[in-house]
């Protein structure tokens, strides 16, 4: 797709961004309740607000396409039979996949965000590489404090599946990780794949081994290359095009398991940056910098900001904590929450960079949010 139809794109979803966030619904077809119903699927009981009713086969394939939603299903042309759903505010993979492994809300397990605040550490810890924003090396505080000790109520349903063997195929480098271990990688076994042929290579093997019930099967590309050239791009668009020929491919040649193709959200093209780190009144009023995602921000002040917020940056919904019900569902602990929550209704992403040199704000392609193109994802069923 060219430059122009891109840029169409993103001035006609601007004319609409101000009329529609989508505020999340944890009893309705959300990937909260995708995820009530495979941890039943397993064996497993959970207090959930409501749950999926799907029809599978004993055997289960769980695929999740990062960032494929429903808005570059759409721009595929596959012919797949497709469920619109939502999925779990904030709208980013670290606090998506602990829902859907975990059976619970953002509010009940405490995963906030890509970065989040945790009082156990002192400050805001990215949640996926389990370290300070600032620090490149991956789980560096996991030998003074576990995940486990960060967030108690991260409890992943894999633990306690009953007569059923799940595995998990993950790209390599992330498997045996704190958050890994934490959520999907709870199964106790694994396998890696070092690239896109290789993911399906792997995939097909355990398949032929007809060992394992339940199978996790987690592709990171399209969201990747989406935060590089944007949503609508062609390599983001082709990706997800491959992605989606290569799992209807495999699944018709394995009638036995039922598959389940979702994502953890989806991406808009970003009109405009925002930096926060020039924003020096706003810093002075916060007691710990802005944290969260690009399109989801979350501030603990003792000051009421949303004034000053809602003046300078008048695009900027502002939620406070009456509202936090509604954006994460049931909460258990009430000190894991901000005191403001900042969701932009245009196509803008504001950020906080950590690190003096950091290319975050250099990204194309964004999520977090409550548009429809951040929020809507697709739900498919294969030999259900």
């Amino acid at each position: 797709m060219g430059n122009i139809d891109i840029n169409l794109k993103i001035n006609t979803y601007n004319l609409i961004a101000n009329m529609d966030l989508i505020l999340p619904d944890y009893y309705g077809e959300n990937i909260y309740t995708l995820s009530c119903f495979i941890a039943e699927y397993l064996g497993v009981q959970r207090q959930c607000l409501n749950k999926m009713n799907l029809n599978v086969n004993s055997k289960l394939v769980l695929a999740l396409f990062d960032g494929l939603g429903w808005n570059i299903l759409n721009q595929t042309s596959i012919n797949l039979e497709a469920k619109k759903i939502t999925t779990v505010f904030p709208s980013t993979t670290s606090t998506v996949l602990t829902t859907l492994f975990t059976a619970s809300t953002p509010g009940e397990h405490g995963v906030l965000g890509y970065n989040t605040f945790v009082k156990r550490l002192g400050g805001v810890v990215n949640t996926l590489r389990y370290t300070y924003p600032i620090i490149s090396e991956r789980d560096s505080l996991s030998s003074s404090v576990p995940f486990s000790s960060s967030f108690p109520n991260v409890k992943s349903y894999l633990k306690e599946a009953q007569g059923k063997k799940p595995i998990s195929i993950v790209p390599k480098g992330i498997e045996n990780t704190e958050f890994s271990n934490a959520t999907h990688g709870a199964s106790g076994e694994s396998k890696t794949y070092v690239n896109f042929w290789d993911a399906f290579y792997q995939l097909s093997q355990v398949l032929q081994q007809d060992a394992y019930d339940f199978i996790y099967f987690y592709v990171p590309d399209v969201d990747t290359l989406s935060h590089r050239y944007g949503p609508y791009a062609e390599p983001t668009i082709k990706s997800a095009r491959d992605i989606l020929a290569s799992i209807l491919e495999i699944s018709q040649k394995h009638k036995k398991y039922s598959f389940i193709i979702t994502a953890d959200h989806g991406h808009v093209t970003v009109s405009e940056t925002i930096l926060f780190n020039n924003d020096q009144e706003l810093i002075n009023m916060l007691d710990v910098p802005p944290y969260g995602d690009s399109r989801a921000i979350f501030l603990r002040t003792r000051y009421d900001v949303s004034t000053y917020l809602s003046r300078k940056y008048e695009s900027l919904k502002i939620f406070g904590k009456t509202d936090f019900e509604k954006l994460l569902g049931k909460i258990n602990d009430v000190s894991v929450l901000p005191d403001y929550i900042a969701v932009p209704t245009d196509y803008r992403a504001f950020i906080f960079n950590f690190k003096e040199k950091d290319e975050y704000d250099k990204l194309k392609g964004h999520h977090g949010g409550l548009l429809q193109e951040e929020f809507a994802i697709p739900l498919v069923i294969l030999n259900g």
